[in-house]
């Protein structure tokens, strides 16, 4: 198992009781130091403290885990504008939302793609990408995605 589905699966319980949900986690070296580095959101977005408190929780169930056996930091912090997409449940929450994908494989000769998220339904999204129209995408295709923001 992948260290960042590691840390996201000891902390989901503890984030599900402090009503945030887990975005995303990185577990990268960084200029010599390990960095664990965890995207957080609730209804309303997350404030500094909201990301306080979670750092003293989960870096008190980190320490006591067997997990992240090297020092590390730990970053906890609001994904941000252009959140990150990485969840089936994320991608019915944003229908609607302006989306940019990458696959793994082309589609119809294009990995990348830009465009409003129009459906999410059985593991498979509809698209109306700005190059090419209505595009469908498998959930198990998708290599990247984000919220695209004009900001």
């Amino acid at each position: 198992m992948e260290k960042t589905q590691e840390i996201e699966d000891l902390l989901a319980p503890i984030a599900a009781e402090k009503k945030v949900e887990i975005v995303d986690v990185q577990y990268v070296k960084e200029v010599g130091s390990w960095v664990a580095r965890i995207f957080i959101d609730k209804d309303g977005g997350v404030t500094m403290k909201d990301c306080e408190n979670i750092s003293y929780v989960f870096s008190a169930f980190l320490d006591k885990s067997d997990i992240l056996k090297d020092s590390y930091i730990l970053e906890i912090s609001s994904p941000g504008p252009n959140r990150v997409l990485k969840k089936e449940e994320s991608f019915k929450c944003f229908v609607g939302s302006k989306v940019r994908i990458q696959t793994f494989k082309p589609i119809n000769n294009q990995r990348n793609f830009l465009g409003t998220l129009l459906n999410f339904k059985d593991g498979k999204m509809k698209i109306n990408d700005v190059a090419n129209g209505i595009v469908e995408i498998e959930f198990s295709d998708i290599k990247k995605a984000n919220i695209e923001t004009d900001i």
